[in-house]
This record gives structure tokens, C-alpha cells and sequence, in this order.
């Protein structure tokens, strides 16, 4: 079934997801929490790549909005074949001694009870339909602690045990559930970033640089498409392979990359 709902389609890493799939004849159903920007977004997916979108508000702390726009969605698209959990609140310089009761749900309500009930309705759908695929966006910072990020850290990491836990009670569906790890994406929040800056960041990777936004899609491509028919309950990481660094990443003539 070729067609795809994404949550927090609108822009960056998201919309470029939306974009891989709608070239691959998918049709689209986008999410996000401003509805104008989902409809517009939508819009430019339909007029670029000739295919039917839509574009859905949701409020991912809303159970029963959830709900909804699966029901609308899969109305649409005529069933859901791919689900996407890219949306998620960054917690940016939230330290744990700082962090406020008010912080604590503003990031939890979103990446896990909202990731959480969508992966639930997208498995419920494709149960129904006799398959589909899950993948959810992960991140570095789910693997390993840096400062001012625990909220967001630790509801990165619970992503690897719930595509796990959907493997496992969804397999015998024709689902399959996979996780993403991504690491530096270069996005709208690197414009401001001066080059020694830059520079210095890129020499932390051994691959030499952040990926794209559609680096980053084309690895959701190959999980949540027929690409990858046996794989499901793990996670793929594409982090320009920083988590494989024990210690800071130098040029193998000893200087720093």
C-alpha cells in the first residue's frame, strides 16, 4: 500500500521524509500542531510530485485527536501503509536539576504518550488492513548523556523498546517497526552558526560533516518501504559515525579532522 502519514511534516527532516515518499508515488497525509502550515505543506507535496495530500492539525498531548486524524487519514489515503513518528519536543537546556514539573510534561506528553498512542493507532490500522510499516525518529542523545538534555534524552532512548515491543506483538500482522538514530541533521537551525563553529562540529564526526535532511529520509525510506522486508524491531543508525567513537575523533595523521 503506497501511501504514507507523517507527524511534524512541515518542514526540515520531516518534509523531506514526506518529499522521498510522494517521488516514490506514495500518497501523503501530513501532521502538525499548526494546521495552516500542514495544509500548505500538503499542498506543495500535491503540486510537485502529482499525488494526493493532506494536511492534518494534531496536538500530539490529544489521545482523542490522535485518533482522529488516523481515522481521517486512512479515510483519505484509503489505509496507511507507512507511519512516520518524526514530530517530537526538543527540551533544549533542560537539566535535570532545573527541570520543572511544567517541562517534564511538555516533553514527555509529546515524545512518549503522543509517539506512544500513534504507533498504537497505526499498528491497530494496519492490523486491519493486513500490514504496514513503523518507523520512528530516534536521536544520538537516546544513546548517551550530554548536558542539558535528559528529558529529551530519555524519551529518545524508550523509542528502541517500544519498535521492539511492536515487532514482537504486531509481527504476526504483517507489521513491521523500526527506529531511526540520527545524529547532527543539518537544518533551518544551523543558518546562524558561524564557520569556526561549523567547522568544529563537523571534526567531532568521522564521517566528515552532519547529514541532510534526505540523507535522513532516504534511511526511513529503506525501513518503512518493501526495501527492507525481514527487518523490523531494531534501529539503524546514521549518526556520521559519532557514537562509534570511544574518544573524540581525530584525522589518522593524528591531527583533528
Amino acid at each position: 500500500m503506497k501511501t504514507l502519514l507523517i507527524t511534524g511534516g512541515t518542514k526540515n527532516t520531516g518534509f523531506a521524509i514526506a518529499e522521498k515518499f510522494a517521488s516514490e508515488g506514495y500518497s501523503v497525509a501530513l501532521t502538525s500542531r499548526d494546521g495552516g502550515a500542514a495544509v500548505r505543506a500538503a499542498d506543495a507535496i500535491a503540486k510537485k510530485y502529482s499525488v494526493p495530500a493532506i494536511g492534518l492539525s494534531l496536538d500530539l498531548t490529544d489521545v482523542k485527536r490522535i485518533e482522529k486524524v488516523f481515522e481521517e487519514a486512512s479515510a483519505f489515503l484509503g489505509g496507511i501503509g507507512v507511519f512516520v513518528a518524526n514530530s517530537a519536543e526538543l527540551g533544549i537546556g533542560l537539566d535535570i536539576e532545573r527541570s520543572t514539573e511544567e517541562d517534564y510534561y511538555n516533553v514527555t506528553e509529546v515524545n512518549l504518550k503522543g509517539t506512544f498512542f500513534c504507533c498504537r493507532e497505526a499498528a491497530l490500522t494496519m492490523k486491519k488492513q493486513g500490514g504496514g510499516s513503523i518507523v520512528t525518529l530516534g536521536s544520538v542523545q537516546g544513546e548517551g548523556a550530554v548536558p542539558g538534555r535528559a528529558l529529551y534524552s530519555m524519551t529518545k532512548a524508550a523509542l528502541k523498546l517500544l519498535v521492539k515491543s511492536l515487532a514482537y506483538e504486531f509481527g504476526g500482522y504483517g507489521i513491521r517497526a523500526n527506529n531511526v538514530v540520527c545524529g547532527a541533521i543539518r537544518t533551518e537551525r544551523w543558518d546562524g552558526i558561524d564557520e569556526n563553529e561549523l567547522e568544529a562540529r563537523r571534526n567531532r564526526y568521522p564521517a566528515g560533516r552532519e547529514s541532510t535532511a534526505g540523507e535522513i529520509a532516504e534511511a526511513v525510506w529503506f525501513l518503512g518501504s518493501g526495501a527492507s522486508p525481514t527487518v523490523t524491531g531494531t534501529s539503524l543508525t546514521v549518526d556520521s559515525g559519532l557514537s562509534a567513537c570511544l574518544v573524540p575523533y581525530k584525522k589518522p595523521n593524528g591531527g583533528e579532522k
